[in-house]
């Protein structure tokens, strides 16, 4: 029985209570917040785990052979190093931190003890990106992807004082690396704080890719609906990724005189069991996982370049 812990029962931390105490094989032995009252919501719904306001608990615990942490983003850095100091395998949800030199002294630290160090990008576990990324290295439907656009929208962000950037376009930075199988050689980023707001509740990213590839990016917070779509264009064809829709309508292909089908889903599991489930296995076989050292590093990278774009009010930066 592997025996896993976790730090932050807000928002994400709330999913990862539910979905660590429902795999098989798998004790979510601590959970631990500042927030008393949390502590309490959860520990009447799941009793066979171990609430604590000291991370220590946590930290000491040599049962423990992994920790996810799911706080701001803002805390990920020094709770992290400290449960990889602790010989940890540690899951930290995205992004792993807000910059890039503390990702390279995450990684470095993780590298020195041998240890695993993973990134919560939920996305490269979903089964339709799975699907997707499998065609694309097919080359029989999508023979020549040229383009992607990708939209992830909501009304409201729900952890407040959060960067846009940092909470819902972060998703497609990595996605669009994954799909498209390179990294990009530019970046272009205009951002806004619409309604008093402290932060980008909105930004527009453009990522240059070799050979004249490109990815946009739209994320926004103050937007009447959620959307949750990529288009992929190819020379013949495109494909329509609407993570809003039921499974059998998740992934829609149109041809070039614009017939369209939709493409059977084979797995409909969570993608956030299966990245639990990864991280697991990693630990176990010591293996590095799929969003891991590499991915950490570029999507901090990115970050840092979008940030350098937006301070110079949309100026292309080339990213090295």
């Amino acid at each position: 029985m592997m025996k896993l812990a976790l730090i932050g029962c807000g928002k994400w931390g709330k999913n990862y209570l539910k979905t660590v105490n429902a795999i098989d094989g798998c004790e979510l032995k601590w959970a631990c917040d500042l927030d008393y009252e949390k502590l309490n919501q959860a520990a009447a719904v799941y009793p066979q785990t171990r609430f604590t306001e000291n991370k220590a608990d946590i930290l000491n615990d040599s049962e423990v052979q992994g920790v996810i942490i799911a706080t701001t983003p803002e805390s990920h850095y020094m709770l992290a190093k400290e449960a990889i100091s602790k010989g940890k395998a540690v899951l930290v949800e995205k992004p792993v931190t807000i910059n890039r030199k503390d990702s390279h002294d995450l990684i470095e630290l993780a590298t020195a003890q041998n240890t695993v160090l993973m990134a919560g990008h939920t996305l490269i576990y979903h089964p339709a990106v799975k699907r997707i990324k499998g065609l694309l290295e097919e080359k029989h439907i999508i023979d020549d992807l040229c383009y992607l656009n990708m939209s992830r929208t909501s009304s409201t962000s729900q952890a407040p004082n959060v960067d846009v950037l940092y909470d819902l376009a972060v998703h497609d930075i990595y996605l669009s690396r994954h799909l498209i199988g390179m990294d990009p050689i530019w970046v272009i980023a205009h951002g806004e704080r619409y309604i008093q707001s402290t932060y980008n509740n909105v930004i527009n990213i453009l990522l240059g890719f070799p050979n004249g590839k490109i990815a946009s990016i739209f994320a926004s917070f103050i937007h009447r609906s959620k959307t949750r779509k990529i288009t992929l264009v190819a020379s013949k064809t495109k494909l329509v990724f609407d993570d809003t829709q039921t499974a059998d309508r998740k992934i829609k292909i149109f041809n070039k005189v614009e017939q369209e089908h939709f493409l059977a889903m084979e797995d409909n599991s969570e993608p956030l069991t299966l990245e639990c489930i990864h991280f697991m296995e990693c630990i176990r076989e010591h293996k590095e996982p799929l969003s891991g050292k590499e991915n950490i590093e570029f999507v901090a990278k990115i970050i840092d370049c979008i940030s350098k774009s937006l301070a110079k009010g949309g100026e292309k930066i080339n990213i090295f």
